[in-house]
């Protein structure tokens, strides 16, 4: 099942259509800047730089001049559009050339009369910056959502906030929330109202799906046919025909889990639902496999071609896995057109555990009379090739909240509460052209971080030709990785960093590399913040104490 909770990383959330602002918990900095020397068994290694890749650096940038980087709004070919953030003139969309030169570095109006509004979300669609703010109006207790459009070649305005949703507001912690989202081919907008929370009733939400200019296509007003108890909705998307997707989990009711939990049954199915203009009720398909408990489906519509699915199943719960699954859905009708299943061997399982770890993991299987299977995993993207098969890639995340009270010499007790954020190895999984899996490899790493929401954590991905290029924040001590070592652990505050390359090749190979030249020892990347552009290269986003960096990267 997907991880729920304070999640930072890809716009994750119960329903997964928008990132919130802001996005920082508190004000970390990442750098990508270069790594330190790597220690393996006691001994230092030289780490020269990997020839796989080419970087190209901007200028030096200063966080009071500059602004505050955010995070990347979107790419086309020829700019990549930035969120800046100064105390000064608060949010900025920063306008950057694919050579790092910026062209224009300009506020977003967020006032309207009186009225102080609130960032909700920015778009670049066609030519245009679209920018979604709310504002609370609470002598009507309602809360709205108005939208500004800017041009894209200058953010010269073109037209003024326009109001285009509403929700009464019960309280503050029960407020609703406004998010939107573009479909693959950025013909449609989705605006999603989600409606204050009523406990024991169904879901009610609105929808209203616009094109490119924003001329409203349809609307309405949806109450979920099943109740908050049955059903957790886990993300919606927008098609390119202007449908709206939804994938959930269903539960079976109190007294049905009880007699499925007596006979190893699965106590839930997943459902994608498909809301369409005019349509009183959604097409409702239910996807199970008998037996199987799966877990963390993620849909893939892309700009053109089938739905794909994919994600994992577990023999015996839905906390760890066994092996992944892959389904192609049919754009119109939605129905499955092709499924395929792949089981983890016991050798891919404890793959880079130490024998202390690989012991105790065969032998509490064992005991219970159960095969060995991994923590649950999180799919974090299905990246379409154009030979019409794909790559799926996940990754180990959990979370946990830590309560520590102290008392004083004078009595008095203090709280601190720490969420620990934990993102461990990567998978990833190869799909054939014809929807079978072919294989899948796992990358190990170790990343643990407190009260940032994982800043420095996860991996950046880029799909060259058969290949996949892996980047990710490690500790020195993994460059030279063998079976059976123990896999370090990255410290965001430690010495020993090395930013990792790994290389997946068309095989199913890993090659794992040093990305720089070993010249600093305080590097560290953002990855959820490294995206890649329309050209093939990866921009990067690295920042070295108030300064920062972006940087273009080539892959042979």
């Amino acid at each position: 099942m997907r991880s729920q909770g304070p999640f930072y990383t890809y716009g994750m959330k119960a329903v997964n259509i928008a990132p919130t602002f802001p996005r920082r918990y508190l004000p970390l900095r990442t750098c990508l800047l270069l790594v330190a020397t790597a220690m393996l068994a006691g001994q230092v290694h030289a780490q020269t730089k990997t020839q796989r890749a080419d970087i190209e650096w901007g200028d030096l940038l200063d966080d009071k001049k500059d602004g505050d980087f955010r995070r990347v709004i979107d790419r086309t070919g020829d700019a990549v559009y930035q969120l800046m953030y100064s105390k000064k003139d608060g949010f900025l969309v920063q306008r950057m050339d694919l050579d790092m030169r910026p062209v224009y570095r300009k506020p977003i109006e967020l006032e309207m009369g009186k009225d102080e509004l609130e960032l909700e979300d920015v778009h670049i669609i066609g030519r245009n910056i679209v920018v979604f703010a709310s504002s609370h109006d609470k002598r009507n207790d309602e809360r709205n959502l108005f939208v500004k459009v800017y041009a894209a070649a200058d953010m010269g305005p073109v037209s003024m906030y326009t109001k285009v949703a509403r929700m009464d507001v019960e309280s503050r912690r029960n407020r609703g929330a406004f998010n939107t989202a573009l479909s693959p081919d950025s013909s449609k907008v989705l605006l999603y109202v989600q409606k204050p929370f009523e406990k024991n009733e169904k879901d009610r939400f609105a929808v209203k799906v616009f094109d490119a200019s924003l001329s409203k296509l349809w609307e309405a007003d949806i109450e979920m046919p099943y109740t908050d108890k049955e059903f957790v909705m886990e993300e919606m998307q927008v098609d390119n025909d202007g449908s709206v997707v939804c994938v959930g989990v269903k539960y079976a009711s109190p007294r049905e889990r009880r007699e499925l939990k007596r006979s190893g049954g699965v106590p839930y199915d997943y459902h994608v639902l498909v809301y369409w203009k005019g349509q009183a009720a959604p097409v409702d398909e239910t996807i199970k496999v008998e037996g199987k408990f799966l877990q963390d489906l993620t849909l893939s519509l892309g700009k053109d071609g089938d739905i794909l699915c994919a994600g994992f199943y577990s023999d015996k719960g839905s906390w760890s896995i066994r092996g992944t699954f892959f389904l192609r859905i049919d754009r119109v009708t939605k129905s499955i057109v092709h499924q395929s299943f792949k089981e983890f061997d016991k050798e891919f399982i404890t793959a880079y555990m130490t024998e202390k770890e690989k012991g105790k993991a065969e032998r509490k299987a064992e005991r219970k009379g159960e095969e060995v299977e991994m923590m649950e995993y999180d799919v974090r993207d299905i990246i379409r090739r154009e030979d019409g098969g794909a790559l799926v890639l996940a990754e180990q995340y959990y979370w946990w909240v830590e309560t520590v009270r102290t008392t004083n010499a004078n009595g008095t007790v203090s709280t601190r509460v720490m969420y620990h954020y934990v993102y461990n190895d990567i998978i990833v999984v190869n799909i054939a052209p014809g929807g079978d899996i072919e294989w899948a490899a796992k990358v190990p790493k170790r990343q643990h971080s407190i009260n940032d929401a994982g800043y420095n954590s996860s991996f950046a991905a880029n799909l060259k030709g058969g290949k996949v290029h892996l980047i990710f924040n490690d500790s020195g001590s993994n460059l030279f990785l063998k079976e059976g070592d123990r896999v370090a652990q990255f410290e965001v505050t430690g010495k020993d960093a090395l930013v990792t390359l790994v290389t997946v090749d068309e095989d199913g190979i890993t090659h794992r590399e040093a990305l720089f030249s070993p010249e600093r020892r305080d590097a560290k990347v953002c990855p959820k913040d490294c995206v890649q552009l329309v050209d093939g290269r990866t921009f990067l986003y690295a920042s070295r104490k108030k300064e920062y960096r972006f940087g273009m990267v080539t892959f042979d």
